[in-house]
């Protein structure tokens, strides 16, 4: 009985002073990995930042080169018609100058039809965003007399859509302007999506009918008062 309770305080000491050992172990286990965690800031991670030389890349430089094709979400942009305003192949071009079209043809390029489907909404849109952009220079009838105008600037004032160059004018080559500009104009391209700028032309058309003095020459006439025709639509 006696050597049963000295074997038992034995392991009581024994045990006791393992722990003893075990605990400033964890105590210091534990103060490391919390020095070493408060010295790894966000800003001092490991990571490639753009433009910033890197050492881990042959180049030195932390930015990879794009594989070619790369094209961002969202800008393939494959109807050349729609994004472009431009006849979807060079075909088209080739055959207009093969048939000697460009000596008269201002515009070779530019397409003659709308990519997208006119109706009342399409032409109301067109109205709204052109009182917002396009009035305060061009007027809210297209002549040129916009408050911007008014206001003194005039040199070179703002084209009338009436005058015969831009009724005979194609579709393509007021979208080519709204995007790229023209002039004095600078480029919309930033402020108007590219659908919008076709319900502009639209809206364009449809002031410039408008306009047109009785006893003007038919529509159906070449070269005589602006249309709204519709190419075939892929959209």
């Amino acid at each position: 009985m006696w050597n049963f309770r000295a074997q038992t305080a034995d392991s009581r000491r024994k045990a006791a002073g393992n722990w003893r050992l075990v605990v400033p172990c964890l105590l210091l286990t534990a103060s490391c990995l919390l020095s070493a965690g408060c010295r790894r800031d966000m800003q001092d991670q490991p990571k490639a930042i753009a433009y910033r030389e890197n050492s881990f890349y042959k180049d030195g430089s932390g930015s990879r080169p794009l594989v070619e094709g790369t094209v961002p979400r969202g800008y393939l942009r494959e109807d050349r018609s729609f994004f472009f305003g431009k006849k979807l192949s060079a075909n088209d071009l080739n055959q207009e100058q093969s048939a000697g079209k460009t000596g008269t043809n201002l515009y070779p390029d530019d397409v003659e039809t709308f990519p997208i489907p006119i109706d009342k909404a399409a032409i109301d849109r067109g109205q709204q965003r052109f009182n917002i952009y396009c009035s305060v220079c061009h007027g809210m009838t297209g002549n040129g007399d916009g408050m911007v105008q008014r206001r003194g600037f005039n040199k070179p004032s703002p084209a009338s859509y009436h005058q015969d160059r831009l009724r005979e004018a194609p579709v393509g080559h007021f979208f080519d302007v709204i995007t790229n500009g023209w002039g004095a104009m600078p480029s919309y391209a930033s402020q108007i999506p590219v659908e919008d700028r076709w319900k502009i032309i639209a809206y364009v058309r449809a002031l410039q009918l408008s306009q047109m003095k009785a006893g003007a020459p038919a529509a159906n006439a070449p070269g005589s008062s602006p249309t709204v025709r519709e190419g075939p639509s892929t959209r």
